[in-house]
């Protein structure tokens, strides 16, 4: 500032001293005045330059003011206008400075306190973003608290299924689709369980699971895909042989122990809909889910125990003769057919005598899974010992006896391996039906019972009907 504030005063001493000398040049020489005139023009100009456009203006208003003034009081004096006017002009011009730089602070402490305010404003739509978040986080967890209750009220397999998938779509959100696989131990594969398909209801899914669902599996590890396009670590190509419709995905493994007995999976059709943060509760679903699913398995399990032969699989006696009670009356109100098939292993007591225990367990396994795959829509049962039984609901007499021929069939054609000796079982069957000949379910097992000894009788490895 006082630098600029010399190199002013120089410029207008300057001045000043070049109008005294052509004035004085002017107004009393007798030198031509129009040169001297021009040289008033090139001060003006150097002056504008030096000065400014505003300033020089002012200077030449002051001048022609101060000159006529002096004129009228003294005209001798009229050559002391442009000192006098320069020492006016510093003064002013040092007050109008002086203006200008408070004004100037005055500006500039204007433009940071709007500035401060800006930042305060953007501090605080922050602070509103994020109480906004936290507020969801908090409603999101404490959704997780009623999931457990949810899931502990049921021990059906399926509706425990059906409320994960519910409780992940509710809490996570966002999702057009959700897959549920359970593995299968035996195979060590996944299995579509459960599913929900918001956007495509109709849309065929994947029944075995695809590259993400094999990268969890293998992986034992939460998966997030911003986009199933851009993501290296799955190959576009393997993704295009799916019709399925997603962009990204979150799946998270259902874990027991260290073992993965299922993977829950959610979908959208957008890019970077997912964020870590929903992985992170899909998370937490998945692990009180699989209690739940732990849970329900051991509930069916001991279900099954209850009513099912722990040796062959097939269903109990009296569990077998309670839902034999319960069908007859429904085949008989609607007036819909009912079949009976009482089945003996031929000379089972010889493969225990000459083979041991272990063989003819071996062979009661073997039948069970023949009659396993006759039984569509029935139920099958081991009825004792060596005994068999299926009722087949709403099968007439007729399908009966063919389905009988071809149990029978079936198990003659399987061999059977013992102590390195392939043999061969056969089966005695008695066919029984309702209305045709019988009434009753006690007298639909009597009857059936009756033609299987027949069988017995006749030669055994056959069907008797009459």
């Amino acid at each position: 500032m006082q630098s600029e504030n010399k190199n002013t005063l120089i410029v207008i001493l300057l001045c000043s001293v070049s109008f005294v000398i052509v004035s004085y040049l002017v107004f009393r020489t007798a030198l031509p005045k129009l040169p001297n005139i021009f040289l008033y023009n090139l001060i003006i100009v150097f002056s504008m330059h030096e000065l400014g456009y505003q300033r020089t203006l002012f200077f030449l208003a002051a001048g022609i003011f101060l000159s006529i003034l002096i004129s009228i009081t003294s005209q001798f004096l009229y050559v002391l206008n442009i000192p006098v006017f320069f020492i006016t002009f510093l003064i002013a011009d040092d007050e109008i400075k002086k203006h200008n730089y408070h004004s100037l602070i005055v500006k500039t402490r204007i433009e940071e306190i709007l500035e401060n305010i800006n930042v305060l404003k953007a501090e605080h739509n922050k602070h509103k973003r994020e109480a906004a978040s936290l507020e969801k986080k908090n409603g999101r967890y404490n959704s997780l608290k009623d999931i457990v209750s949810t899931l502990n009220s049921t021990l059906s397999l399926e509706d425990v299924m059906k409320k994960i998938m519910d409780n992940a779509f509710s809490i996570v959100g966002k999702s057009d689709s959700g897959l549920l696989f359970l593995v299968d131990t035996s195979k060590q594969e996944l299995n579509l369980a459960f599913s929900i398909n918001k956007a495509y209801p109709d849309k065929v899914k994947t029944k075995k699971g695809d590259m993400l669902d094999e990268w969890v599996f293998k992986e034992r590890q939460a998966l997030l895909v911003e986009d199933i396009k851009k993501d290296f670590r799955f190959s576009e190509d393997r993704y295009s042989e799916y019709e399925r419709l997603f962009r990204s995905v979150i799946s998270c493994p259902l874990m027991e122990g260290h073992k993965v007995i299922g993977i829950l999976r959610l979908e959208n059709l957008h890019p970077h809909h997912y964020t870590s943060e929903d992985l992170r509760l899909l998370d937490i679903i998945c692990d009180i889910g699989a209690v739940s699913l732990q849970n329900a398995a051991l509930y069916k399990q001991t279900l099954d125990l209850a009513i099912k032969d722990g040796l062959t699989g097939l269903y109990l006696r009296r569990y077998f003769l309670d839902r034999l009670k319960q069908e007859l009356p429904r085949c008989y109100s609607n007036n819909l057919p009912c079949s009976f098939l009482m089945i003996d292993v031929d000379n089972f007591k010889n493969y225990n005598d000459e083979y041991g225990h272990m063989a003819g367990d071996m062979v009661l396994k073997l039948i069970s899974k023949v009659l396993l795959n006759f039984i569509s829509g029935g139920m099958a049962c081991r009825y004792g010992g060596e005994e068999f039984s299926i009722l087949l609901p709403d099968v007439s007499k007729k399908d009966a006896i063919r389905i009988a021929d071809n149990i029978r069939k079936a198990v003659k054609k399987e061999d059977v391996e013992l102590r390195r000796v392939k043999t061969h079982v056969t089966v005695s069957i008695g066919v029984a039906a309702f209305p045709d000949d019988v009434k009753t379910y006690e007298e639909l097992i009597m009857k059936a019972d009756e033609r299987l000894y027949k069988a017995k009788r006749e030669g055994k490895d056959r069907v008797i009907i009459e």
